[in-house]
């Protein structure tokens, strides 16, 4: 299953950014076809080879993650940002002394094309969030800053969905999760999904 996001950047630049990014796929909620357990018995009866725990827990954090992004998404709506604003944002946000963030930076990072990083960099210019800098040895090349501005809506942004996040784990634990216990048993298994990208 996959999920990204339907056609956040379709607002006021969607014209424009529709043909540079390619990144609207549809989005597949899990539980428009029941209940997870209903639809892991459906596969399973279908599919009979189908390792239902694993698949249970595949839908349960993809279900998760989808209900994050939209909450993530209305967020960054909120200061007429998309998610690709924002990460754009928030990788400047990391630069270092000794390493300005580059356009080249956002290009490797989000793989979204040199065009389309332009594009976001200008209308992020343009909103006041972020100042582009000459680079006294190459007059070709820029650095990317963010303006106060720009640092206070990020900071925003990532504190809204944080609380949002600290108020979902609350809410687990009166369901009668354990906190430290997830984040013991995603790390186990945060370790075993890297064993496989390396």
């Amino acid at each position: 299953m996959q999920h990204v996001q339907k056609g956040r950047s379709g607002r006021k630049d969607g014209a424009k950014t529709g043909a540079m990014e390619s990144r609207d796929v549809v989005e597949l909620d899990a539980t428009d076809f029941g209940t997870i357990e209903q639809v892991v018995e459906s596969w399973r009866k279908n599919l009979p080879n189908i390792d239902a725990g694993a698949f249970s827990v595949q839908l349960k954090l993809y279900q998760i993650n989808l209900i994050a992004s939209r909450i993530y998404n209305k967020i960054a709506d909120d200061f007429s940002l998309s998610d690709v604003d924002v990460s754009v944002l928030m990788i400047i946000r990391r630069e270092r002394p000794d390493r300005p963030v580059r356009p080249s930076d956002l290009w490797r990072l989000l793989h979204i094309g040199p065009s389309a990083i332009t594009y976001r960099v200008d209308r992020l210019h343009e909103l006041g969030l972020v100042e582009r800098l000459p680079d006294e040895n190459d007059r070709r090349a820029l650095f990317l800053k963010l303006t106060p501005e720009g640092l206070k809506v990020v900071n925003e942004i990532v504190l809204r969905f944080n609380k949002t996040t600290a108020e979902r784990l609350g809410a687990m634990v009166g369901y009668g999760g354990n906190i430290s216990e997830l984040e013991r048993q995603l790390q186990f298994y945060l370790k075993a999904w890297s064993d496989v990208a390396e």
